[in-house]
């Protein structure tokens, strides 16, 4: 019997920051490809052979103008849809990851693939999770976006799915940074992940960590449920920092509570020596120019 035609999936793109570190320039459409690409170019591109049905893309004031004048609505062939993530004037910084997948609450339809935009993954990571997004897509994992309480009836179809990096592979060559690193249980699934602060290869020469431990690098795969989930945690945690300037509550924070509260595991698939190319830096932008192999380009 042949495969079944593989479900398309959205593409949520994570591109509302400017960061101080980079000059205040909008990382994702840094041209960093042979032929003058910018870096969502690339990434997109790197979907396409996947099954991604549209993207949608979460930018702010400061960003929608430049990258829409790039992308335009429609990109390489797929709908663009372009949602806000909007700080509170009170907020030295935003609230973090989850608010910014909320920003698009009203527009995920299907199961959908969260990707920081200043980050290539490489072929590695994404065929393994995009290939788990397309069978969520047909068995289930699409439904019971709008419904708080689908958890656990929907957890029996619906699996989350992440790439898991060694951390010596994710680590800049100078400077600090935070990783969220993963501890995987029976069967491969995720049993809990934490975010580590302000690390760098010291630590690992220290013996701080091996450098073998698996991280996350902000991309995750989500079956549909997982959106009303993230609502029900973020309220919660608004309501309980509601004059906090600067904490943020992140992906990886809410994907503890996930599997005990709503069934819905996270598998995590190992990608061996892949390597991501990721600018935080000005001085990333040369290395990423000079090194696209290492993600397949």
């Amino acid at each position: 019997m042949s495969d079944p035609p593989r479900a398309p999936f959205t593409a949520l793109y994570l591109a509302a920051g400017l960061s101080s570190r980079f000059g205040f320039r909008v990382k994702c459409l840094q041209e960093v490809g042979r032929s003058g690409e910018t870096l969502l170019e690339l990434s997109v591109r790197q979907l396409l052979p996947h099954g991604v049905g549209d993207l949608v893309l979460v930018v702010s004031k400061g960003t929608y103008e430049s990258i829409h004048a790039v992308v335009g609505d429609v990109f390489l062939g797929l709908p663009v849809t372009y949602v806000y993530q909007v700080t509170p004037e009170y907020r030295k910084k935003p609230l973090g990851t989850v608010h910014a997948l909320l920003a698009a609450e009203g527009t995920l339809m299907r199961p959908f693939l969260v990707l920081n935009g200043d980050t290539l993954y490489g072929d590695a990571a994404l065929a393994p999770v995009c290939a788990h997004l397309t069978r969520q897509s047909g068995s289930g994992g699409g439904s019971g976006a709008g419904n708080a309480s689908s958890g656990a009836a929907a957890g029996a179809s619906a699996e989350a799915c992440m790439p898991g990096y060694p951390l010596k592979d994710v680590l800049p060559r100078a400077g600090r940074v935070n990783r969220a690193v993963i501890q995987v249980g029976a069967g491969g699934t995720l049993d809990a992940i934490v975010e580590q602060y302000d690390i760098g290869m010291a630590d690992i020469e220290a013996g701080i960590y091996s450098g073998d431990e698996l991280t996350s690098m902000n991309i995750f795969a989500f079956p549909l449920p997982v959106v009303a989930f993230a609502r029900r945690k973020f309220d919660a945690w608004l309501a309980a920092h509601a004059t906090e300037e600067v904490a943020e509550y992140i992906l990886s924070t809410m994907l503890n509570d996930l599997r005990a509260e709503t069934g819905i595991g996270t598998r995590v698939v190992p990608v061996g020596s892949a390597v991501p190319l990721e600018l935080t830096n000005p001085d990333d932008l040369a290395y990423v120019k000079n090194n696209l192999q290492l993600v397949g380009l």
